[in-house]
């Protein structure tokens, strides 16, 4: 039994190994330039929200529609039909086949979500000094990036953000955001299809 363990454990160690500084600036570099190279992105994706408060996870289905530089559609399909639509500063929420366009305060509690998103899809800012302590790891297949908030208002919304880059595409895979309450919530993106025509009434309400 102790064998398999101290074997579980080296194979933990070895799939996850921190980067060095100069590794980790070539592979911000890399990932940076693929998301500012990417016109255009659409997946599925599924997320899965872990609470003190509920006594299972909750698991949602949607769809996620992105277009450089600045637009985004932001889908659930199940277990309910919900969207938030994306464009530059403007958010656009629809519920109950109504749209309502959010004001400052009322959209700052899907500012954190929509900046996560675009942030990973479009590579703006997601690596900025000034607003994450980050470390680089070589997770086997992925390169994850652990990010820790520094400024107070990125802190009162997450403790940390977990991102996993697929090493082969360069693009997003899967996002783990931590809430300073204690409450997880973990995306994963599937079907990734870059860089193809995006009908325009996706973006409109």
């Amino acid at each position: 039994m102790l064998s398999i363990v101290f074997v579980a454990l080296g194979m933990t160690s070895f799939a996850q190994t921190q980067l060095s500084e100069n590794q980790s600036k070539t592979v911000m570099t890399t990932l940076t330039e693929a998301a500012t190279a990417m016109q255009t992105l659409q997946c599925r994706f599924v997320q899965q929200k872990t609470s003190s408060m509920l006594a299972e996870p909750t698991v949602s289905e949607g769809t996620m529609h992105y277009a450089s530089p600045d637009r985004l559609r932001w889908e659930y399909t199940s277990p309910y039909a919900f969207a938030l639509i994306v464009d530059g500063e403007k958010i656009v929420r629809v519920a109950d086949g109504k749209a309502e366009e959010l004001d400052a305060k009322s959209g700052r509690m899907y500012q954190g979500l929509v900046n996560v998103i675009l942030g990973s899809a479009s590579g703006k800012n997601l690596f900025g000094a000034t607003m994450f302590d980050i470390v680089l790891f070589d997770d086997g297949d992925f390169w994850k990036v652990d990010m820790t908030p520094k400024r107070r208002d990125m802190k009162r919304m997450f403790s940390q953000l977990v991102f996993r880059f697929d090493k082969k595409t360069n693009t997003i895979s899967r996002v783990e955001m931590k809430d300073a309450g204690g409450d997880q919530t973990e995306i994963r993106f599937e079907g990734i299809v870059l860089n193809e025509m995006i009908d325009k009434q996706i973006f409109n309400k």
